[in-house]
């Protein structure tokens, strides 16, 4: 402890907490199980027991800590490393049922699950007990909001180290200076996600749905992580009631949680000029009208009105990072395919529950081409870069540059890497760009009508890793592999 200076009981504790809340959502599954008296009820009664003995012995040890002792390498540390044992532990009730019998599979699954991500190695949903279908889900809803937030709703016992964890997980450009504590903030935050769930549990359920379906599609609507209780998806349903409901909400979910925040406290200025919002909205608007021009010249599907309708759904998935899919975009043609990898590497605003590079970090790319321009134009001209009427510091503008020179050079080490690991070329750039965004479907064999099953191990350990990576927003887990990291 002392050669590195970290505050390891701290961290301990932290991971103590956030099992024993894994634990409740356990049980909870646990009871979703036993009231549909599904074979899978003693597993999730097991993982929830094993899972809180191991959580309350963390917290036990980590009982001590010292306050006044937590910086930012505590907060870092603290949520990549709750990320990676919520997957260990949301393992077990897949892994012990032999529902998934490869622990490497299993890690992947929940991996996948907990970061938002969507991406499956299972063939065969349909077949799944109600109890795992519910956690598949579940698992989506807790890290779409993400499960160091909820500590913090629920918790005030994290004193100093609230505002520290509640940097590394909501990451993004700038913080907005909240005036309630960090704790209070979340309570409200998760209160909004928890509104917008309910809302579009019973719109579904008052259309085609019953009420189990409706509700795991409206966790993974939400957490942005497209996961279904069907192997077909939306499209099971064959219903424009479900798609638009699910469209619009995946919209909703995509857009910065603190301006619903500042919304809903009255403040309607700062939600209708946030400049982001106008941006990120402008781009589902045009693409959803490109995509519908190229299905209608290329007659890929029925009349106009459903043209439209799946041009805007699928949009609507991948802008967001959600993944669900009414077609299989890569029939459609590689035009298709260069538009949805975009609209994965653009994704959702800064403080959504959606990956990607997000909305504000393009724009503001956008403003430095434009001023670039000017500068030609007129050499000796000061243009400073304005976003939201604020000029933004030039340690901003550096560090968005230098978070997307890192996104771009993971993603081409990640698509080598892939390669060099038995996967094909299309493949491997679907696999690397819709992990990093997770996103959840790539092209080729792992496109929405494929799954992940058949990629080797070592991808799918890769892959899990990458998820990780890209839900935390590269910074959070890259600076642990620094040296510097663990100087004191």
């Amino acid at each position: 402890m002392e050669k590195t200076g970290l505050n390891w009981r701290f961290v301990i504790r932290i991971l103590g907490f956030t099992l024993c809340f894994e634990s409740v959502f356990l049980f909870l599954t646990a009871g979703v199980s036993a009231y549909y008296r599904q074979w899978d009820l003693p597993y999730f009664l097991l993982s929830g027991a094993v899972t809180l003995c191991c959580g309350v012995l963390l917290a036990l040890l980590g009982i001590k800590e010292r306050k006044q002792w937590i910086g930012k390498r505590e907060g870092c540390l603290a949520v990549t490393l709750t990320w990676i044992m919520f997957g260990i532990f949301g393992l077990l009730p897949f892994y012990l049922s032999g529902a998934i019998p490869s622990l490497t599979d299993a890690f992947f699954e929940t991996i996948s699950g907990v970061t938002t991500t969507g991406s499956t190695v299972l063939t065969n949903i349909d077949g799944l007990p109600k109890g795992l279908l519910f956690w598949r889900c579940i698992m989506q809803w807790i890290g779409g909001m993400g499960m160091i937030v909820f500590s913090l709703a629920v918790l005030p016992l994290l004193g100093g180290g609230a505002a520290q964890l509640f940097d590394a997980e909501i990451t993004g450009i700038t913080h907005d200076r909240f005036r309630p504590r960090i704790s209070q903030v979340a309570k409200r935050l998760w209160g909004i996600y928890v509104s917008f769930t309910v809302v579009e549990a019973l719109l579904l359920y008052f259309g085609p749905m019953n009420a189990f379906d409706a509700v795991c599609h409206a966790f993974t609507t939400m957490g942005t992580g497209g996961s279904s209780t069907k192997q077909a998806g939306i499209g099971y349903w064959n219903s424009p009631y479900v798609e638009y409901v699910v469209a619009i909400f995946m919209i909703l979910a995509a857009c910065n949680y603190s301006l619903y925040y500042y919304l809903f406290r009255g403040n309607y200025k700062k939600f209708v000029r946030d400049e982001e919002l106008r941006w990120f909205l402008s781009v589902v608007g045009v693409v959803t009208v490109i995509v519908f021009a190229g299905l209608w010249v290329s007659h890929r599907t029925g009349d106009t009105g459903e043209a439209f309708r799946h041009s805007f759904f699928q949009v609507a998935s991948y802008i967001s990072c959600t993944g669900f899919a009414v077609n299989d975009f890569v029939s459609w043609g590689p035009f298709f395919w260069f538009i949805f990898i975009l609209l994965m590497l653009h994704c959702g605003c800064a403080g959504s529950t959606s990956g990607g590079i997000k909305a504000v970090r393009i724009l503001i790319f956008k403003k430095i081409g434009v001023n670039e321009f000017r500068k030609q134009i007129h050499p000796r001209a000061i243009v400073p870069l304005r976003l939201n009427n604020r000029v933004l510091s030039t340690d901003v503008v550096q560090r968005v540059q230098a978070f997307v020179a890192l996104y771009v050079a993971i993603l081409f080490f990640s698509c080598l890497f892939l390669s060099l690991c038995g996967m094909g070329f299309e493949e491997s750039i679907g696999a690397a760009v819709s992990s990093m965004a997770n996103v959840g479907h790539g092209l080729g064999e792992i496109g929405p009508s494929g799954s992940f099953a058949a990629i080797p191990a070592v991808c799918k350990w890769y892959l899990a890793f990458l998820m990780v990576v890209g839900r935390l927003e590269i910074f959070t887990v890259i600076m642990l592999f620094t040296p510097g990291f663990w100087r004191k």
